[in-house]
């Protein structure tokens, strides 16, 4: 019986056309995908039009031959992208971390942008400042486009991105504010953005006004003040849905507010003018830091109407004097969660606590609460007393659930333990449907 894979001694396979043949190869490792050429005259050259290119110089300097590796990477590389006559690039991964084969990522780029590439990440962790075309900013098929490293912007008269959708950079150099500013407001149907800054990439004022971007992502925790530069952030982004910031240097912010956000996610010091543009926010996530930075602020704090899940870290000096004020401020809020725990071990045997409660009982515990989480939970006094307050006044929750600390304790603290649990569990619930779970320690 003949092999239902042939006709007449010939495989199937190689009666595919080349477009299916390169499809199948990008499922394969480059050196799978190499090996291939040995199989027959026609796929001698057919693996250099794969859609998608992967290239990683991963080698060491104290690996054998390293100089014959690199230079073998680098022939490699100019190899197949001199051998894609024209045939289309989907993906290409452009990542390297040695200095020789960095050099010429400025002709790959150039290279690459000629196959009408797709998607493309640009990597290198070198510390000298590397160069990149400005063919680059005036892709018309880029629709992803990643680059991390030290590398200048060259920035034509005329920027051209339209079909870019998810824009990722980490520690570019734009050179001033306008070029940073030029750049985005150059990507019309950009909807995804992630900007790592550090202190070299020549920006004061960051203006990111983009209608159509839905997810925003600012890291700015490696700056650092330098000369006379005005630090300010500017946003405009009517339909941005999700917004991260981790910033420690900026105190300026101007941020129009956006119906349609649902997340948020803050670290960082300097909320001024921030909490206004995202208090139409759903889903809100505070850390430590960023607790800590209220204390600047408050009492005045705008009323999130929208917002029904919040997460809180951890403010290590205060404790919990503003949970009243975020709690009023919070009127429909549905879920709690104490994500870092309520209280911080200074040292042994030692917390940094502070909590009294409010003279009127927030809104949100009355009529909307339903779920509380509480995180490294340890036990003490203070620690009780809240979570009795929450159990006590919020009329409408179905659960509390509290995470212990420490897997780990002597049996002193176990029986403490134990006493809290009895403790908390005795204590008035305002609600008569709600259930205290606790997360007991594995010993």
């Amino acid at each position: 019986m003949e092999d239902s894979s042939t006709t007449n001694g010939e495989d199937w396979i190689s009666r595919l056309p080349d477009s299916l043949l390169c499809h199948i190869f990008s499922f394969l490792s480059p050196k799978e995908v190499v090996g291939t050429s040995i199989l027959s005259k026609r796929w001698e050259n057919l693996w250099t039009s794969v859609p998608s290119l992967y290239f990683c110089d991963t080698f060491t300097t104290d690996c054998g031959n390293y100089m014959n590796k690199v230079n073998c990477f680098i022939d490699y590389v100019n190899w197949v992208l001199a051998h894609r006559d024209g045939f289309a690039i989907e993906k290409c991964n452009l990542s390297c971390y040695t200095l020789h084969a960095s050099a010429h990522l400025y002709s790959w780029t150039c290279a690459v942008i000629a196959c009408m590439v797709q998607e493309l990440t640009i990597k290198s962790e070198l510390f000298r400042v590397g160069q990149l075309p400005w063919s680059l900013l005036t892709c018309k098929t880029l629709v992803v486009l990643k680059i991390q490293g030290r590398f200048v912007l060259n920035f034509p008269t005329c920027i051209c991105l339209p079909r870019l959708k998810f824009l990722h950079l980490n520690s570019v150099i734009y050179g001033d504010d306008a070029s940073m500013q030029k750049l985005f407001s150059s990507c019309p149907v950009l909807e995804d953005m992630v900007i790592k800054r550090h202190v070299w990439d020549g920006v004061g004022i960051m203006n990111i006004s983009v209608p159509s971007l839905k997810r925003l992502s600012i890291f700015s925790s490696s700056l650092r003040s330098i000369g006379n530069y005005e630090y300010k952030v500017v946003i405009n982004t009517p339909n941005l849905e999700y917004f991260e910031i981790d910033d420690y240097m900026y105190e300026d912010y101007s941020v129009t507010s956006s119906p349609s956000l649902v997340e948020a996610c803050v670290q960082g010091t300097c909320l001024f003018g921030l909490l206004d543009g995202i208090s139409q926010v759903k889903l809100l996530a505070l850390s430590g830091d960023a607790m800590q930075s209220l204390h600047n602020i408050a009492p005045i704090l705008p009323t999130f109407h929208n917002l029904t899940h919040l997460k809180l870290g951890i403010d290590d000096n205060v404790g919990w004097e503003l949970l009243p004020n975020i709690l009023q401020s919070s009127p429909n809020l549905k879920v709690l969660n104490f994500k870092e725990g309520l209280v911080k071990p200074l040292n042994k045997g030692t917390f940094q606590f502070s909590w009294n409660p409010p003279r009127c009982v927030p809104c949100c515990l009355l009529l909307h609460l339903k779920t509380i989480e509480i995180h490294n939970f340890l036990g003490t006094p203070d620690e009780a007393k809240l979570v009795k307050y929450l159990l006590r006044h919020a009329k409408v929750l179905e659960l509390m659930t509290i995470y212990w600390y420490d897997l780990m304790m002597d049996s002193e603290s176990l029986t403490t333990m134990v006493k809290t649990k009895v403790d908390i569990s005795k204590s008035p619930r305002g609600s008569s449907t709600c259930r205290l779970i606790f997360h007991d320690l594995m010993y």
